[in-house]
């Protein structure tokens, strides 16, 4: 019943979006997911670089900081679902469950599709996982963290490979943007050394 219900939905949003932007109202709405969940992805990480990095320690709050990753993360796993199935019901593309949902599944660009779908369910374990921090430990957290530029670098694989606008200089811009960003961050999170504070002039006195 759960999956008639959803099809029964997908395939409305589908009539929806041909009945306002064409017979390919779909497969342009699944582009623009397409990019934005890149977009989020990226913020995801980079807003997890920032916050680890110390960099805004005294400026910004750590769990203000800690809202962005969070927030971005999700919303980009989001609209990387929807990214994917939003095509199934368009009878242009002719996708189905198996080719947007199983890794490598895909009759069409099968080795980049895949590479997206796993990319997906990667990104999925790193940003559900901020709950279940106390569960694996702080340690294993913390290597499945690490996994979020995976997920990135495969996100931007498969956006390189398959996606109807990456030769585009806009989309391109983003992509060099936002891959250039993370390097740069991810050079302060790894190099950046906190200030000490001084020490009161009382404690130097007595020491």
């Amino acid at each position: 019943v759960a999956g008639a219900s959803a099809m029964r939905y997908w395939s409305d949003l589908a009539a929806l979006l041909d009945s306002g932007m064409g017979p390919h109202g779909a497969w342009y709405a699944s582009r623009a997911a397409g990019v934005a969940a890149s977009l989020f992805l990226w913020a995801g990480l980079a807003g997890g670089l920032l916050m680890s990095s110390a960099w805004f320690d005294g400026i910004i709050g750590r769990a203000r900081l800690l809202s962005i990753p969070q927030s971005a993360s999700i919303t980009g796993i989001i609209l990387g679902l929807g990214h994917a199935l939003v095509l199934i019901p368009d009878g242009w593309t002719h996708f189905g469950l198996v080719d947007v949902l199983l890794p490598f599944g895909s009759y069409y660009e099968r080795t980049a599709v895949g590479i997206g779908s796993l990319s997906l369910y990667l990104g999925a374990a790193v940003s559900f996982s901020f709950w279940f921090r106390g569960v694996i430990g702080t340690r294993a957290w913390r290597w499945l963290h690490r996994a979020s530029f995976v997920s990135f670098a495969g996100a931007l694989w498969h956006g390189l490979k398959v996606g109807t606008d990456s030769s585009e200089p806009w989309l391109m811009a983003i992509y060099v943007a936002t891959s250039l960003s993370v390097v740069f961050w991810l050079v302060v999170r790894l190099t950046y050394i906190r200030p000490q504070r001084r020490r009161a002039a009382v404690e130097v006195a007595v020491g």
